[in-house]
């Protein structure tokens, strides 16, 4: 598991990509203030000349590798980033194409130093003003034609970088829930209900609706709980292949996932269906534990919930609208998240929040500790 300090959504750390404009502007732009030098001996006008226009290409040279650098160093992380955050880079770009963006852009600063180590070189084998402004000219030619080759792909990294900070800022190493059923179930209700705090509205790729997400402190846990609109609440086989990865994606960091039922007459598509969903998720997540809820039992006959009990075996009962069957849920949540933690993935995590010096007796055979 990737405890690292890039288990939040690293793309939002990511500050201004100038365009390649604005980088040969600003450099070309300090070019025209000369250094400022400390006089020693007299020089001749020549070698005044020489000094200026060296400065200039240093200058110019350094202006723009400084601004490159900036740009590679933004993004250490690719080379180690979660399997989450690769699947949504992928499906709004692609990790691999910014890894060699990055490399190119890198090759570019290297070229850029060794052209002004040889412009450098060239003012110092000529004593001539008119070569001299000639040679800085060519570096200036030189080192545009060079930024300019990277147009394309810093414009990809600008409109890249876009998409990928309105992903939400999820934290990898946390056990996440994730709430999927028919739509209007009362998922987002669900995660607000049950959030210990205010949850977060976000975007998440290819859907049309906003996503709710929250979390819940067991103790010394805190989880993440998640609904995803759009993705989970219709047949698998109406999505196309964007939607497809999109869903992927949840694989990444879907721990545990609550189906919620409704059969009440204001559900949205038929109980059938939404059985036939429950058995879509089973198979793409196959090693996800899943718990049933059935919503809604405040307008619900006793046929119906006992009808609910033959169909859907263990199975919690809830009213979100009556605050009905909520502590029920929490506790078994509880017991879910105790299972969940004793996985390879969460043993540095768990290890590196809960510590015996704080942990009391009580919180220890909570999480079988």
């Amino acid at each position: 598991m990737n405890n690292s300090k890039h288990s939040r959504n690293p793309f939002r750390k990511i500050g201004y990509i100038p365009p390649t404009k604005e980088i040969l502007e600003i450099a070309f732009q300090k070019a025209k203030t000369p250094r400022s030098r400390k006089k020693k001996k007299r020089l001749s006008r020549e070698e005044k000349i020489a000094i200026n226009e060296g400065d200039k290409i240093s200058t110019i040279a350094s202006e723009i590798i400084d601004k490159l650098s900036n740009i590679v160093n933004q993004f250490p992380w690719i080379y180690d980033i979660h399997p989450f955050y690769i699947e949504i880079c992928d499906l709004l770009g692609s990790v691999d194409k910014i890894k060699r963006i990055l490399g190119r852009v890198d090759g570019i600063s290297n070229q850029i130093r060794e052209i002004e180590r040889e412009q450098i070189a060239k003012l110092h084998q000529t004593n001539h003003p008119i070569e001299m402004a000639q040679i800085r000219r060519e570096s200036s030619g030189r080192f545009s034609s060079l930024v300019r080759k990277a147009d394309g792909d810093i414009k990809y990294l600008i409109r890249t970088v876009k998409k990928l900070k309105t992903v939400p800022d999820f934290d990898v190493s946390f056990p996440t829930i994730v709430v999927a059923g028919a739509p209007n179930v009362g998922k987002s209700s669900l995660v607000k209900e049950i959030s210990s705090g205010s949850p977060e509205i976000g975007e998440y790729p290819f859907t049309t609706k906003e996503i709710v997400f929250g979390h819940r402190d067991f103790r010394f846990i805190k989880v993440q709980i998640v609904d995803t609109p759009g993705l989970l609440d219709r047949p698998f086989k109406e999505r196309n292949i964007i939607e497809r990865q999109s869903i992927a994606s949840i694989k990444h960091i879907a721990d545990l996932i609550i189906f919620m039922f409704d059969m009440s007459s204001d559900t949205t598509i038929s109980l059938d269906e939404q059985i036939h969903l429950l058995e879509d998720i089973r198979k793409e997540f196959p090693d996800t534990p899943t718990l049933k809820v059935l919503n809604k039992i405040d307008i619900l006959s006793e046929k119906d919930r006992t009808r609910a009990e033959k169909l859907f075996e263990k199975h919690l009962q809830i009213s979100l609208q009556d605050k009905i069957g909520l502590e029920e849920l929490i506790i078994e949540l509880k017991k879910e998240v105790n299972k969940i933690l004793k996985k390879e993935k969460f043993k540095e995590f768990l290890s590196l929040t809960i510590s015996d010096e704080y942990m009391s007796k009580e919180d220890a055979i909570d999480y079988d500790i």
